[in-house]
Order: C-alpha cells, then sequence, then structure tokens
C-alpha cells in the first residue's frame, strides 16, 4: 500500500516521503479544544497542564490542546521537540524537584518519562535543532539513562518540575517541558486515564483493532446529545428527501435550507465515491471526520457518555459509536520458516498458494497421482533436485519424498549474495515473481515467508499499483501507523495503526496486513504487505533499531538501515524498475 506520511522528523532528516500517517493530524484535530469552544464543559486551558481538572459532563473528558501538543507540528529547523516557546521561559531547567539521575540505576527502577504528545522526539544530542532518532508516542514510556543535562531548545512549562533534557534508554535525548513529563509527575493525575493505552510490542498485533461496517462519524470528542442531533439527524428524524449517503454526512436539502455546518459539502449521486479529504469534519465542530465502510480504526477504550451511548475511544483521539464497528477477531495467523543449522528448514523451500493444492507420487507410468490435498500457505522443504517436467507441468522433489505441483507453488531458492555486502551484512530479498521475502545475513538465509506485493496494472497509470523495484535502505520504522488515500478503483481508504512499517523507498513499505490472508498473491497499494507476525519478525530483526519504549527510529549516516532489494527473476539486484509516478493515493 503507498499512502501518504507527514513526518517532520523524516524532513529533518533528508528523506522525501509522500503525506500519508495521518494519525497525528487526527490526533491534533481530536484533543483541540477550540476558541469557538471556550465556553463548552471540558475546554481547557492551554496554559494548563494537560487535562488539569476542568469540569466536563463526560465519562472521558478530551484530551488538552496546547498548540505544542504534537511535535509533528514543529517546524523543521524546531525538530528538537523542545523548541516552541514556554508559557514560562524563565523556569528553571534543573529544578531542585528533579535532581541528577545516576545512570546505573537497575532497569527495574530506573524512573521513566512519559510522552504527551502524539510523537515526542527522541533526538541525537542535547542542543536545539538536533537530529531526531526516534520518538515515543502518547503515553509512552521510556527509561531514564541520566539528567537533566541542559534546555538548549527545551522549554520549560509552567508547573512541570525537572524540565530539561535527559539521556534515555536506547541512545537519544528528551525534553521534558513542552511535550513529556517525568512520569512520577504523571502518576495518579486526573489526566493520565486520557492518555492512550500504548500497544504491546510483543504480539503481532499491537493495537485492538475494529472495522467499520457501515457509513459513520468519528467524533472529535465524546458526543452530548445535542452533538449527536447535529452531526446524524437522520437517527432522530430521518426524511424522506434526504439525499443518498455517501459517507459525507448530511447535505443540504432541495427547497434552499443550509447544510448542516460540520459536514462537507453535498455530492450529487453520480459523482462518484467521496475523495478522503472531503471526509474530514470542519475544525471546531463536534465531527472528526467520516468513516465509509471497509474503514479499520485501531481502539484504545470503551466509554459510555451521559447520553446512555457506548462509543469506542480510538488511538487517534477520536469516539465512534462501538454500534458502527465490529472488532478485529480472526487476523491472519499465518506465519513463515526460519532458516538454518538449528531451525530445521533450510532453502529451496515451497510454500502452497492453490486452495487446491495436493502432493503427488509417480503413479509407475511416467506420470503423477494426488495423494493428499494441503491447506493453503503450508510449506515444504525441498531437495536440490532439478524440477521433473511431465505433460508440461513441473514437479519439484520434497524431502520427505512426495512431489508438489510448480502452479500450486511459491518456490523459494537462494539468492547470490549483492557484489557490494559487507560480510555478515542483514538485506531483505523481496522477490516479485515469488512473492516471497528472505531475511539474509550475508549468504546465509535465516527467514523465508510470502508477502503480498502492488497489483500490477502498466496499461493503466492510475490503477498500476506495481511495487518500486532496486536497491535502498530500511529509512524509517514505526511500531504503527496510519495509512489512508485514495484509490482509483477502490475509493478512499483508512486504515489507523498498520502495524510494524519499515519504510524503504518515498511511500513503499514493508508492513503488517491483517485485513486480508491473500498472501503468495499481488494485493497490495505497492507496498510489501506482510503477515503481521511475519511483520513483527523483520521489524526486530532489522535496522535502525527500535529500543523498547521507543514507537519509532529512523536511520541515520552513523546507524544505517537495513538494505532491501525488490526484483523479479530476470532482474539485477538493485536494478531501478516500477511505476513511472508513485500513485498519489
Amino acid at each position: 500500500m503507498t499512502q501518504r506520511l507527514r513526518f517532520i522528523s523524516v524532513v529533518a532528516l533528508g528523506l522525501c516521503l509522500p503525506a500519508c500517517g495521518r494519525l497525528d493530524d487526527l490526533w491534533n484535530n481530536a484533543t483541540r479544544s477550540p476558541a469557538s469552544d471556550a465556553g463548552r464543559a471540558g475546554a481547557l486551558d492551554p496554559n494548563a497542564l494537560p487535562g488539569d481538572d476542568a469540569a466536563t459532563p463526560t465519562v472521558v473528558e478530551p484530551l488538552p490542546d496546547p498548540a505544542d501538543q504534537d511535535a509533528g507540528s514543529i517546524s523543521t529547523a524546531e525538530s528538537d521537540a523542545g523548541s516552541q516557546e514556554s508559557v514560562d521561559a524563565g523556569a528553571d531547567a534543573a529544578s531542585s524537584d528533579a535532581p541528577e539521575l545516576a545512570a546505573d540505576a537497575g532497569p527495574d527502577t530506573r524512573p521513566t518519562i512519559t510522552a504527551m504528545a502524539f510523537r515526542t522526539g527522541v533526538v541525537e544530542a542535547p542542543v536545539a535543532g538536533a537530529r531526531w532518532v526516534g520518538y515515543i508516542r502518547a503515553g509512552g514510556r521510556i527509561p531514564i539513562v541520566r539528567g537533566p543535562v541542559g534546555n538548549d531548545g527545551c522549554a520549560a512549562r509552567r508547573d512541570t518540575a525537572g524540565a530539561g533534557w535527559y539521556e534515555v534508554d536506547g541512545g537519544g535525548f528528551v525534553c521534558v517541558g513542552p511535550l513529556a513529563m517525568l512520569t512520577t509527575q504523571v502518576t495518579g493525575r486526573p489526566f493520565e486515564r486520557r492518555l492512550p493505552t500504548p500497544p504491546d510490542p510483543s504480539q503481532a498485533m499491537p493495537f485492538q483493532y475494529a472495522i467499520a461496517y457501515r457509513s459513520a462519524p468519528m467524533y472529535r470528542w465524546l458526543p452530548s446529545l445535542e452533538d449527536e442531533r447535529e452531526i446524524e439527524p437522520d437517527r432522530f428524524s430521518p426524511r424522506a428527501d434526504t439525499p443518498v449517503d455517501l459517507g459525507l454526512g448530511d447535505a443540504a436539502v432541495a427547497n434552499g435550507s443550509r447544510a448542516d455546518a460540520s459536514a462537507p459539502a453535498a455530492r450529487l449521486p453520480d459523482a462518484g465515491p467521496p475523495r478522503i479529504e472531503e471526509l474530514e469534519g470542519v475544525a471546531g465542530s463536534p465531527l472528526l471526520r467520516r468513516m465509509t465502510r471497509g474503514m479499520y480504526v485501531s481502539l484504545d477504550r470503551a466509554v459510555r457518555a451521559n447520553t446512555g451511548s457506548t462509543f469506542w475511544r480510538t488511538q487517534s483521539g477520536g469516539f465512534v459509536r462501538s454500534g458502527t464497528v465490529s472488532s478485529v477477531r480472526s487476523p491472519p495467523t499465518f506465519q513463515g520458516v526460519r532458516l538454518g543449522e538449528g531451525a530445521g528448514h533450510q532453502l529451496p523451500l515451497a510454500f502452497a498458494i492453490s486452495v487446491q493444492a495436493s502432493t503427488y507420487q509417480t503413479n509407475g507410468r511416467g506420470g503423477f497421482a494426488p495423494v493428499q490435498r494441503v491447506a493453503r500457505l503450508s510449506t515444504f522443504d525441498l531437495t536440490d533436485e532439478a524440477p521433473v517436467t511431465v505433460a508440461g507441468e513441473q514437479y519439484y522433489h520434497t524431502r520427505d519424498g512426495y512431489f508438489i505441483r510448480s502452479r500450486q507453488m511459491r518456490v523459494v531458492t537462494r539468492h547470490e549474495v549483492p557484489s557490494d555486502l559487507s560480510p555478515g551484512e542483514k538485506w531483505i530479498d523481496v522477490n516479485l515473481d515469488h512473492q516471497s521475502v528472505v531475511a539474509y545475513e550475508g549468504a546465509n538465509p535465516v527467514y523465508v515467508t510470502v508477502a503480498s506485493t502492488g497489483r500490477r496494472n502498466r496499461g493503466n497509470p492510475d490503477e498500476n499499483y506495481e511495487t518500486v523495484q532496486g536497491g535502498f535502505r530500511i529509512q524509517s520504522k514505526h511500531m504503527a501507523t496510519t495509512m489512508d488515500g485514495n484509490s482509483a478503483n477502490d475509493g478512499p481508504y483508512s486504515i489507523e495503526d498498520v502495524p510494524w512499517v519499515m519504510y524503504f523507498e518515498q511511500s513503499f513499505a514493508l508492513h503488517g496486513a491483517f485485513w486480508h490472508n491473500g498472501f503468495g498473491m499481488m494485493h497490495s497499494h505497492g507496498c510489501v504487505n506482510l503477515a503481521p507476525a511475519d511483520a513483527r519478525f523483520f521489524f526486530e530483526w532489522s535496522e535502525p533499531r527500535v529500543a523498547p519504549g521507543w514507537h519509532g527510529a529512523y536511520a541515520t549516516p552513523q546507524h544505517l538501515g537495513t538494505r532491501v532489494y525488490v526484483h523479479y527473476d530476470a532482474q539485477a539486484l538493485g536494478e531501478r524498475g516500477g511505476p513511472d509516478r508513485v500513485p498519489s493515493h
């Protein structure tokens, strides 16, 4: 899947990725208390600490909206995540409430920092303008090695003790100030429960996910009855002259009445599917955005409004009615195979991709007869013998004495080592003909699986999602990020918190896919879709390393990303190819 991405830290690294990660934008919008809502219960003082007790009529209050809430909104020149103006610039960065911390405190007892912004940067040096090497997401906690070690570019904030730069586990520095707090100051405070639940990195599915099974609104805050009437009038008094629901909300009626100010403009029934941009709510209204059928959200927790309605709060800070989405309960369980002497498997190896694949044996008359049907994505260890051709069909000999038919399988063989590889260097081989992905350490393959790469249609550039070919390096890694856009033939799509994302060229990435099980076949919008467990393996195995507590990391000249080679069988490793342009979806 290709998509749009807005990472200020990527810009700071000189990478050029199309905007595709809108989860930070959704967070900004969902947690913003607009000036027009100053009188609304729950509107927060932008100079207050996050979530300081403001009266609110709902079970879960919206998170605050200081202008510095999202590290992603900082300009490139201010990418140290702490250079915004302070509400109390004269505060002492090395407060007596935060004594110098010992670097040798045990890993189970070291104090931690809690991220308050959607992305709180980890920078390479404790100075203004330092390059990002990674980030923590809101609610995430990371152990402190030592600090504070100065406050150059790290603004203090009113009532925040211990402001300044802290060295954190994994290498790098975090600014305790506008975007992060010492966890001791967060624990037990009313706003602690408003922070999203961090992902579980031990699981192939780090979040709980749900799919929208019909068009539905995502609210900016837990709605009141008046909010629901404004955004969903048809739920209260359906009208015969209401236009066809295209997932765009309430349109103006024919007799000249004003359209709902919180909804996008009306569309004619024959205007085609809406664009993702048209689903956004108007700033300051209760509507964050509209969801259309088939969109996915990542869930934080269930909450109940005073109206009695139950909502899911999403990881992006929005609220969706529980009856409009259905939890993803059966994600793909397929996983590839570890290779090597201790693993019991080696290349060549085959994966069954046909639902009618079988094993075969010789029939004594120069042909083959089926023995047993095998499940799709079953694996077979093969001998090094060349395939046997009978009646135009190729059959491979398995190590357990059977034969398998070539056209029912994806056969993966060992590839020669790239000529400029360092001894033992890690690299990833993505073969588009076989839809296979192999992890190598030097000449030794250590893991193999099948994937789903981009659907190819070279005759129509708008529908050609072919995966780019060439030699690349992983540029950035994200435990989860949102992918959305507009597809010429599929309409708008949005998947919050796609797991285990590894960008290697513009918006092309290897990542987990929980919304289909078509591995072994071209299926995606350009990215290399992996089963979630496979994506987690490659995420943890590859460089740059994402330290515990971090949500993402960026490659640097000192710490290069793992090489990725994408090619067809007849294509030399590193040879450039692919679509003439990257689709803007």
